[in-house]
């Protein structure tokens, strides 16, 4: 077998990535930073660049090799696997196991969809889709899933397909396939629970002393010299995956006056760590962009809804995190296993044992494998997605009203739902 080549050769003006490059941004100066751009992209419906991005502590080279497995994760979004397909619809595959079941799929309300800028249809379940193979993670059989969220640069999307909201929630790409598959269950698992949050707007206690590592301490005190209060929140949700809400608060800055970031990893420290670092950096972005979304009707990426919720005149916004947050009790989250496998296994058995679904689909291109990479996408139908579109999201998802009630909040309806747009980025 030949030997493995090293991920710099993604990189080159003909490759999957064109460039990296170090990326200064306001934060820590051991703090590296770089971000990496598509070669040429095969063509997709979405104009916006593929870029990666990477962020480590006192180390540049571990900077840059995230950032070009960033941005191999997000070119192998693109439609090009050229993997077998059927067409079926919803009514057809009724019943059948082998097909992840539309009743799973994720809803908006009928509000929403009544609003001519949601850019979501309801699912119609006589209109046929397209369907391709993945492997459902609990009992290890083939499963069936749209490819409308198996990809979310889908061609040729159909009219039929515009069910899905168009994400890279669920990809992750590693060296190793079982970790890959673990990263990306992670990160359904954080977005729900930023979905939640922030929809249901819940109180989450104060995350415990176990979020604050040396290298989380050492940004905490960085961050306070500049005159932001850093808040780090215990989001872990009914599934047990230890998880950190961090809200940065400065009331001097009238770009930034408040920012947040989240992450869901094997423990609390390490989910305080990335949380923060990813809070840092968006609060660089939001500040380099000079407020320049005035209006929800005007979002277009994915940091608007953080340009739009971080000005001075709407910090109220984020007060149901911090009003009486010194008196909501704290907890120790267990930890998951360090092998990957067993971590894994925890997660899956946590998503079975509330009736949810997790399918990995492979999305590894000949490219990402040449170097030793595997690209999975995880589909949790089941999760509440974790929308930045404004007009969509699904506020009539079982889950944002069954999960607040387990976890022992209150649950509010429809209208009781935060009315302002996505702050995550």
């Amino acid at each position: 077998m030949s030997a493995r080549r090293p991920l710099s050769d993604l990189v080159s003006p003909f490759g999957v990535l064109s460039s990296v490059r170090e990326r200064g941004f306001w934060g820590p100066a051991d703090l590296a930073g770089f971000v990496s751009d598509a070669g040429d992209p095969p063509p997709s419906e979405t104009d916006a660049p593929v870029l990666g991005g990477g962020r480590s502590s006192g180390s540049a080279e571990l900077a840059r090799l995230k950032a070009i497995a960033e941005g191999a994760e997000r070119y192998a979004a693109a439609d090009i696997l050229g993997e077998e397909r059927i067409s079926a619809s919803g009514s057809e595959v009724r019943g059948d196991p082998a097909f992840l079941e539309p009743w799973r799929f994720p809803q908006c309300s009928a509000a929403e969809y009544a609003d001519p800028r949601c850019p979501l249809r309801p699912f119609d379940p006589e209109a046929p889709i397209r369907w391709v193979r993945g492997t459902d993670l609990h009992s290890g059989l083939d499963t069936w899933v749209p490819a409308a969220m198996a990809t979310y640069r889908l061609a040729h999307k159909t009219p039929s397909e515009r069910f899905a909201y168009p994400v890279s929630t669920g990809y992750a790409v590693h060296t190793d396939p079982v970790e890959a598959v673990l990263r990306g269950l992670l990160e359904v698992v954080e977005r729900d629970g930023v979905g939640l949050t922030w929809l249901q707007r819940m109180p989450l206690p104060p995350a415990d002393d176990s979020a604050r590592s040396p290298s989380v301490t050492g940004l905490l005190e960085w961050l306070e010299r500049r005159f932001v209060s850093a808040h780090l929140f215990d989001a872990t949700s009914d599934l047990g995956v230890p998880a950190v809400y961090c809200l940065l608060s400065s009331a001097h800055d009238p770009l930034c006056a408040r920012i947040v970031g989240a992450s869901a990893e094997r423990d609390t420290a390490r989910a305080a760590e990335k949380a923060l670092q990813e809070a840092v950096s968006v609060m660089a972005i939001v500040r380099a962009r000079g407020g320049d979304v005035e209006r929800i009707e005007d979002f277009r990426g994915i940091e608007d809804g953080a340009v739009y919720m971080g000005r001075q005149s709407r910090r109220r916004a984020f007060d149901f995190l911090l009003d009486g947050a010194g008196e909501r009790p704290r907890r120790a989250r267990a930890p998951l296993p360090s092998s990957p496998g067993a971590a894994l296994r925890t997660v899956v058995d946590g998503l079975h044992g509330i009736g949810a679904r997790a399918v990995r689909v492979d999305r590894t291109p000949k490219e990402l494998e040449s170097v030793g990479l595997t690209c999975v996408n995880v589909v949790v139908p089941d999760l509440q997605p974790m929308s930045l579109d404004p007009f969509a999201q699904f506020k009539a998802h079982r889950r944002l009203f069954e999960a607040p009630r387990r976890m022992g909040y209150e649950a509010h309806d429809e209208k009781g739902l935060n009315p302002w747009p996505q702050p995550f980025a």
